[in-house]
């Protein structure tokens, strides 16, 4: 590299303000746009119902109140309200994502995500990551419960407002939409911007704790470190955000899985026992793909 090469290199280097404001504070601005779109969805259904209860009752702000209050506590109301926010929420960032990075994707990144992502030895390992990391979030939690059970009460209220009894919103809300709105905007749009400020080690981290913040909940935010942790680090690796969509769906599904397990199977000895399994075959597997990789050499 010459003079001139290395001047140029050197004003290419993001300063600390280009780092804070374009790559941190631009990532905060995408994950507000993103809460603002279930925000807006959310503010609309309710709106729907206090139109039709002010219409039954015009002027009786008390009888539109009660009614919309009564609504909002319907689970079913919750359920629905829910997945419609999600699908929409997945359908505005997945096209966004597409438009910005997606469809201008180089086509030797898509040749790699081929030939060397989409490998059976890939496959397993993700498999065998998701579960680990399930189990991780589900051990951590065990601790906050035991830190604090009225906060971890408080959650599980949260949660059971948001589904209610029905499965099947839970399923298509969690499980498919979910991972899919999530993933474009913390494993695409934000991680894909601070890659142009960032190291790949700050880039992981940070967009980890920014996953985090997004559930704004802190008992959520604690354990989805670890998985947004991994998920970032699968997505800058794979150079493809399908990976941890499809991580996401399966973690997200495990709730399920885990449900139907006998009782032996949802206790914190058990949750530490699959935790250093996966460990363990994820530490041999990677072993193996590493010998591999030096006798191709």
């Amino acid at each position: 590299m010459d003079e001139k090469q290395e001047v140029f290199s050197e004003s290419k280097k993001p300063t600390v303000a280009s780092k804070i404001f374009g790559g941190i504070g631009l990532s905060f601005v995408i994950m507000m746009f993103a809460v603002g779109v279930q925000f807006v969805v959310a503010v609309v259904m309710m709106i729907i119902p206090a139109f039709q209860y002010a219409i039954e009752a015009p002027g009786d702000v008390a009888y539109v109140t009660r009614k919309l209050i009564e609504t909002i506590q319907d689970k079913n109301f919750m359920a629905n309200l829910t997945v419609i926010a999600t699908a929409v929420s997945a359908v505005v960032m997945l096209f966004f994502y597409w438009i910005i990075y997606g469809c201008k994707k180089p086509r030797h990144e898509k040749q790699y995500f081929r030939e060397k992502v989409l490998t059976e030895k890939n496959a397993l390992m993700f498999v065998i990551t998701t579960v680990g990391l399930y189990f991780l979030a589900l051990l951590i939690s065990e601790v906050i419960g035991f830190i604090s059970p009225a906060t971890m009460e408080s959650y599980n209220e949260m949660m059971d407002m948001a589904f209610g009894d029905n499965i099947m919103a839970m399923i298509l809300a969690a499980v498919f939409l979910a991972p899919i709105s999530e993933e474009c905007v913390m494993r695409g749009l934000i991680l894909k911007n601070l890659q142009n400020y960032f190291s790949v080690p700050a880039v992981i981290i940070i967009q980890a704790i920014l996953f985090g913040i997004f559930h704004m909940n802190w008992v959520q935010g604690i354990y989805v470190l670890p998985v947004g942790a991994v998920l970032g680090f699968v997505a800058v690796k794979s150079k493809s955000v399908l990976p941890s969509i499809v991580m996401h769906m399966l973690y997200n599904s495990m709730s399920v899985v885990v449900g139907v397990l006998p009782k032996f199977c949802q206790t914190a000895w058990f949750y530490v026992i699959v935790v250093a399994v996966c460990t363990a075959a994820i530490w041999l597997i990677w072993k193996r793909m590493d010998k591999t990789a030096e006798r191709a050499v």
